[in-house]
């Protein structure tokens, strides 16, 4: 009996250690290999000629990119394989968080590193179609989902490794992800 036990528990373990992990691998891809839908979408965001277009594959699945700076901000806009809009994130400095989230923030990187460094700070806006467009184009606030990707290099008891710590719009950590390199053609601003 226990032996039945033990099997599943173990099996279940495992998967999820390996969910924990981020896997990604960017490869640029000219425009007209993104659905229409994403590129249309860009259009009412972004009024710049300077798109770049990316193909991401990693163990979420595949997914398209969209990378520009627009007014001394560099965004990136992510949607599905059909082109709709999963998230648009916005790079930040520390000093532009709100204090209470910095707060936050910090109590839960000293909480889980022995040491760490902030290496990037993006501000993630998810929601319908129409209320991102509402919000960027007019700051109509509604139905706006805010969150906080950071990406830290952080030691831990089993050492030094880059993560990815997804924060709700209040400063709470959500989830922890060890990123692991599959290739080195990963491709950064």
């Amino acid at each position: 009996m226990k032996k039945l036990i033990f099997l599943p528990l173990f099996f279940f373990t495992v998967l999820q250690l390996s969910a924990q992990n981020k896997y990604e691998q960017e490869s640029k891809i000219s425009f007209t290999n993104v659905p229409e839908k994403a590129r249309l979408f860009v259009s009412k965001i972004i009024q710049s000629k300077k798109v770049k277009w990316y193909k991401e594959q990693s163990n979420n699945g595949i997914s398209f990119e969209a990378k520009s700076k627009f007014k001394g901000k560099k965004y990136s806009i992510e949607f599905d394989t059909n082109g709709t809009i999963e998230d648009i994130e916005i790079e930040k400095k520390w000093n532009d968080l709100p204090k209470t989230i910095q707060q936050n923030i910090i109590n839960s990187l000293q909480n889980t590193f022995i040491k760490h460094k902030i290496r990037k700070i993006q501000i993630q806006f998810s929601a319908e179609e129409k209320d991102l467009i509402n919000y960027f184009k007019d700051d109509i606030k509604n139905n706006i989902t805010v969150k906080y990707e950071i990406v830290v290099k952080g030691k831990t008891d089993s050492g030094k490794y880059l993560f990815e710590l997804l924060f709700n719009h209040t400063g709470q950590l959500e989830a922890t992800s060890k990123i692991v390199f599959r290739n080195t053609d990963n491709i950064e601003f």
